[in-house]
């Protein structure tokens, strides 16, 4: 197993609680990326993407659902204004998330059956780095905010999925934005709940369904 897929596996073992009720892999962009400034931002629209846990890739690539599929696609509105908001409090979760996506991506989209072409690949990689960067810079703002005037911190987990605080916490947070997407689409944009050999649940594509 190399680096990259042993990150991965730690990751959905860190989360493997909510995998029971919903998935756990996603990506995000402000739906008006071009006037989306990560630094100032209180109120913002997101594009959310499910990514299927068995092809690492998100349900909108080629050999999926196509990269014109709304299914598993959605926007939410999050705020920033207020650190008990839930993007602020979940934002060292997501940078752990997204970060182990962007690590994967590169191997996931040279799969046989399932290879990208160039654009494509860009696309999805520039929009987990600018996922990267609204999340490092929202929690840049709430640690100078927490210095300056007491307030609770931004919890300084290890950017690992070993951390006790993403087992705890990330699948508390997780929970929370699957009733969010329930209320959109219960059926998380037909992935499928299979279960591996090891008795782990995997949120997949239809198509893989039958694998497990």
């Amino acid at each position: 197993m190399t680096n990259v897929d042993k990150t991965y596996t730690d990751l959905l073992h860190a989360l493997d609680d909510v995998a029971k009720e919903g998935p756990r892999l996603f990506s995000f962009v402000p739906v008006d990326r071009a006037n989306f400034n990560p630094r100032r931002w209180v109120c913002s629209t997101f594009r959310l993407t499910l990514w299927c846990e068995h092809s690492k890739l998100p349900l909108n690539s080629p050999g999926l659902d196509g990269v014109n599929s709304k299914k598993g696609v959605y926007e939410l509105e999050f705020q920033n204004n207020n650190y008990y908001d839930w993007f602020p409090k979940a934002a060292p979760y997501l940078s752990v998330i997204v970060g182990t996506l962007r690590l994967i991506l590169p191997v996931s989209s040279s799969a046989r059956n399932l290879a990208m072409d160039e654009k494509t690949y860009k696309t999805i990689e520039g929009e987990l780095d600018f996922g990267v960067d609204v999340i490092d810079f929202t929690i840049w703002e709430w640690e100078k905010i927490s210095q300056a005037y007491g307030t609770p911190p931004t919890p300084d987990i290890e950017q690992s999925p070993h951390s006790s605080m993403i087992r705890t916490q990330g699948n508390v947070l997780l929970r929370q934005l699957h009733t969010r997407l329930k209320e959109k689409d219960p059926g998380f944009g037909g992935l499928v709940r299979a279960m591996n050999k090891q008795d782990e649940f995997l949120w997949v594509h239809e198509m893989f369904g039958d694998e497990y």
